[in-house]
């Protein structure tokens, strides 16, 4: 089994709390599995990530993939969590090194092309990895203005996964 682990934000109205993101490849029949209560726009990103990995010159692992989103007993919405996916993912399937995003708080919705979209609410969301110990978030570029108001986070903006894996 391969493990890694990143962290993103969910938001209830304008209160964000800090989500693990881990993947887990293992045997077993190929498919992408997401556990921790997901929406259906977050169950649907299933096959934006996937669209986007393939888009975006990596390869997707035909293997069974477990995406495990904590705490598990709250709801988490929206296609915000697309980008720490996709990574953890990549990062599983050691595309990228697994340390590379252990420590980031990842924040966007992407294309089926791998681009990553503007989204909304990235101001409480950085706020909350702020208040929560986080010391860098990756965000769309349209983003990076309104996260850059929190202070004493880092923030990397990002164009898209292709550009975001070349950093990392």
């Amino acid at each position: 089994m391969t493990l890694a682990k990143t962290r993103s934000v969910g938001l209830v109205g304008v209160d964000g709390y800090v989500v693990d993101v881990e993947a887990a490849i293992t045997s077993g029949v190929p498919g992408l599995h997401l556990v921790g209560l997901p929406d259906t726009a977050l169950n649907e990103s299933r096959d934006r990530v996937r669209a986007a990995i393939f888009n975006s010159g990596e390869e997707w692992p035909n293997r069974h993939v477990t995406i495990s989103l904590f705490p598990a007993s709250v709801p988490k919405r929206g296609s915000t969590f697309d980008i720490a996916i996709a990574t953890a993912i990549l990062a599983a399937a050691e595309a990228i090194p697994p340390r590379s995003c252990a420590g980031l708080v990842l924040i966007g919705e992407l294309g089926l092309d791998g681009r990553l979209r503007a989204i909304p609410g990235v101001l409480p969301a950085v706020l909350a990895a702020a208040n929560a110990g986080c010391r860098t978030v990756v965000v769309p570029h349209p983003n990076t203005a309104e996260a850059r108001l929190v202070p004493d986070i880092e923030v990397i903006p990002a164009a898209s996964l292709r550009s975001l894996l070349s950093l990392l």
